[in-house]
Order: C-alpha cells, then structure tokens, then sequence
C-alpha cells in the first residue's frame, strides 16, 4: 500500500532502507528481527552496510517464524526481552541524539 502510487525504478529509501547508498549523517542503529522474519535478509543487510560505513550499528536476532512477533505475542519471553532491549536502545539514542534544527 505504502508504494502504490510509487514508480518502481525509483523506490524511496525509506521503503526499502537496505537501498541506501549515502550514510552521510546517519546516529547509531539498533533493531531486532525474528530468524523467520520475511525481512530478515533485508535488516541483516541493512545493519551490514551501515557498519561498513562506518555508523555503529547493532542487531538482536531472535528465533521466531513471525512478522512483528513482540507485538503478536507479546506474553512470550523473548517478546519481553526484546521489547526491554529496544526501549532501552531507544531512551539512550533520545538522550543523546538529535535532529539538528
């Protein structure tokens, strides 16, 4: 839905972040994603390219079959762990980064 109205040849980075050729700028990065995740090549890639890039990046894989298993299932435990993870990576990118304006 969200590159219905796009020109195929001319995706937005933003749509598929794995695309990106300038790092130019960019914070430190931190995101999970589940081994059965069906972007799961896309983010190992992603995280791969910022860190050849020089950008401090980090990635938690976890072992799930599913798309978004933290908020599907958030009673599992690694649902738990890896909402804790995030929202801690989260509070320190807050607390120490920004936009400039």
């Amino acid at each position: 839905m969200y590159l219905r109205n796009t020109d195929k040849t001319k995706v937005p980075i933003y749509a598929a972040p794995a695309r990106c050729t300038d790092f130019s700028g960019l914070p430190p990065a931190y995101t999970f994603v589940g081994d059965g995740e069906p972007f799961f090549a896309e983010a190992v890639r992603y995280i791969h390219k910022l860190k050849k890039n020089n950008i401090h990046a980090e990635l938690d894989i976890y072992h799930s079959n599913i798309h978004a298993f933290d908020m599907m299932y958030p009673e599992l435990e690694i649902s738990h762990q890896a909402a804790e993870k995030f929202n801690r990576q989260f509070t320190y990118a807050k607390e120490h980064f920004f936009a400039e304006q």
